[in-house]
């Protein structure tokens, strides 16, 4: 693995990037919302080594920290079908982790026949809204948490990673190879450590999955072969999930394209950074 550098209009955002062996297929790997690249780790481990892997981070995180507006999830889809155009390859399985599931949605409604299988983990169908709920309180809900280790500094990767140990869905959970995924946010800045993370472009994909009824459209009758993995516990290790099973299952009932795998004892979080890994793996991977 090894990251290039894509074009984009405004910009450049950065790819972890290795090429497929011989006939091998690509597949791309989409973070979640205020994520990176890395957090593909644990995954990567349980791949056949031939399969090819582009894993980008996305506009405003990590190593694309620095490309342009605009942040908007139709934007970051048509980001994914440039680095796989520069990077030569035609057709790709594309998974996308709790935001990327919606991304992978929207890439697979924008670009079909760059589409071999579209692979949803934790996300990507629509949420229905509680009509009780003031729409700006409930973006917060969902980017609060995400935000608030962007307004902090760390003296060093230690105490940033007892930061991440201290979150409801570590606790019980944590294991040291979680490490990599988490630093590879980071970077120096004058005053210690400090995320590498756009907070405008948190939010804009924040409001979309939470609002925007196109987003929340994306994967509904697709029409294309679809795999969705859903955990059974949420973001902070509370039971039901991001996607709540009930919803999964009339999603599947209505797409026969459409299947649903659910996975116990994991949160949202240890579904790709912990003992979720080779399940997602083998979903990826087809097996």
């Amino acid at each position: 693995m090894h990251d290039v550098s894509i074009d984009v209009p405004g910009g450049r955002v950065n790819v972890w990037y290795r090429p497929a062996t011989g006939t091998a297929p690509t597949a791309v790997l989409i973070h979640g919302l205020s994520g990176n690249s890395r957090w593909w780790s644990r995954v990567l481990e349980h791949l056949p080594p031939e399969i090819g892997l582009v894993v980008p981070d996305v506009r405003g995180r990590a190593g694309s920290v620095g490309a342009p507006p605009p942040f908007d999830l139709a934007t970051i889809a048509d980001d994914i079908a440039r680095a796989l155009d520069q990077l030569r390859v035609a057709k790709a399985v594309v998974a996308g982790y709790s935001m990327g599931a919606w991304i992978a949605a929207m890439f697979a409604r924008r670009h079909p026949a760059m589409l071999e299988r579209l692979v949803l983990v934790d996300g990507g169908l629509p949420i229905p809204a509680d009509p009780d709920t003031d729409a700006d309180e409930a973006i917060e809900a969902v980017v609060g948490p995400s935000l608030a280790r962007l307004d902090r500094t760390f003296a060093d990767e230690q105490e940033f990673l007892d930061y991440w140990r201290a979150h409801p869905a570590f606790q019980n959970h944590w294991d040291d190879e979680m490490a990599p995924a988490l630093t590879h946010e980071l970077a120096e800045s004058e005053d210690g450590l400090r995320v590498r993370a756009n907070p405008e472009a948190i939010r804009v994909s924040a409001r979309q999955i939470t609002v925007d009824p196109e987003t929340n459209a994306a994967a509904a009758g697709l029409g294309v072969r679809a795999h969705l993995i859903v955990a059974e516990r949420g973001t902070a290790d509370q039971p039901g999930g991001m996607i709540p099973i009930r919803l999964a299952e009339e999603a599947a009932r209505a797409d026969e394209g459409l299947t649903i795998e659910y996975l116990p004892a994991v949160n949202h979080y240890t579904l790709v950074l912990g003992p979720g890994a080779p399940m997602v793996a083998a979903a990826v991977a087809g097996r």
